[in-house]
């Protein structure tokens, strides 16, 4: 999976800690960045886009960022922000709330309340930007962490500590079609944590929202399955078709949509990954590309491709092919 890669090693001397500090605003929104000695910072930040989300890893030698309230409007704001401590150790502190994080601890908060999270030592963490949407219908607190004392959450907890840490090892080894599954995965799995926390405080849990990720987590492990349908999903959901409906309809589209959609969506990705050889398709013949992620007709797909994406299947590949080609004669 492709990475943007920010470095103090070649990209930002001789003033490292200050073009570090624009570097994360550039993605987090306004941060104050502060370090015991500028001259000597270090620091590298690998970004990613996985489907709706931004993950990135960050290592440190050391240093403090805070969200200051003036800058509580700005960009940094559209997101929730999903932290795991990879190595170190950092304190997160926001609304009088203290908590020290430790190797797997993570933690979830709202960057449109101030915070800061100080690393007096060399770190590394995992951070997850989730737009606000994908979590809507759920009550955030303004900061949520595995240490919450709930003896029967610490299995979720812990499941979702180990996804993220597993994430963050394989994420330059996977290919860009898994960008979306894993998108809808995790965001599920942040899901379902938090309508079990809610349960266990003796709040009603959100449906809707926690049955449309969880929703979205099934569709995209069943895409290649042609038989996917409104009916099979409603039954495994234990639900009615017309709830289905009714929750997707804040999506914008309907899930039957979603499903074509996401379809599409892998066959462009395996269209544009070229094969071992870097040729165009490299073996793979559009129809079995069509096949393999549930269309029947090679006509209809070839018809609704070139109506999402605005050129054919075979364009699509010959134009990924002369792009990498491009890139590696570059």
């Amino acid at each position: 999976m492709h990475a943007q890669v920010y470095s103090t090693d070649v990209d930002f001397a001789p003033k490292p800690a200050a073009h570090w500090h624009a570097a994360i605003s550039r993605y987090f929104g306004h941060l104050e960045a502060r370090c015991e000695a500028p001259g000597s910072f270090e620091a590298r930040m690998q970004a990613y886009e996985v489907g709706v989300l931004r993950v990135f890893t960050i290592s440190s030698s050391g240093n403090d960022v805070e969200r200051l309230p003036r800058h509580l409007h700005d960009h940094g704001s559209d997101y929730y922000k999903l932290l795991l401590q990879l190595e170190g150790h950092s304190d997160i502190v926001q609304q009088h709330d203290r908590v020290a994080l430790q190797h797997t601890d993570w933690s979830l908060y709202d960057p449109r309340q101030p915070y800061t999270i100080e690393s007096p030592g060399p770190y590394k963490h995992l951070v997850v930007q989730i737009p606000r949407a994908r979590l809507q219908g759920l009550a955030i607190p303004n900061l949520h962490t595995s240490q919450i004392g709930h003896p029967q959450m610490q299995g979720l907890f812990r499941l979702l500590g180990s996804f993220l840490g597993s994430l963050s090892d394989q994420l330059p080894h996977l290919p860009e079609a898994c960008a979306t599954p894993l998108s809808e995965t995790l965001v599920g799995l942040l899901s379902s944590t938090l309508a079990a926390l809610r349960n266990t405080q003796g709040d009603a849990l959100p449906l809707p929202a926690v049955l449309r990720a969880r929703v979205k987590q099934h569709v995209q492990s069943q895409l290649a399955d042609p038989d996917l349908s409104l009916d099979r999903i409603a039954e495994q959901m234990r639900c009615s078709k017309r709830y289905l409906h009714r929750i997707f309809e804040e999506e914008g589209i309907t899930l039957e949509r979603y499903i074509w959609h996401s379809r599409l969506d892998r066959c462009k990705a395996e269209l544009e990954a070229p094969g071992d050889s870097g040729t165009e398709l490299a073996g793979r013949s559009i129809a079995e590309i069509a096949f393999r992620w549930g269309f029947s007709s090679t006509a209809h797909f070839s018809r609704v491709f070139k109506s999402r994406f605005g050129l054919t299947p075979r364009d699509c590949a010959a134009l990924a092919s002369q792009q990498a080609r491009t890139f590696l004669h570059h």
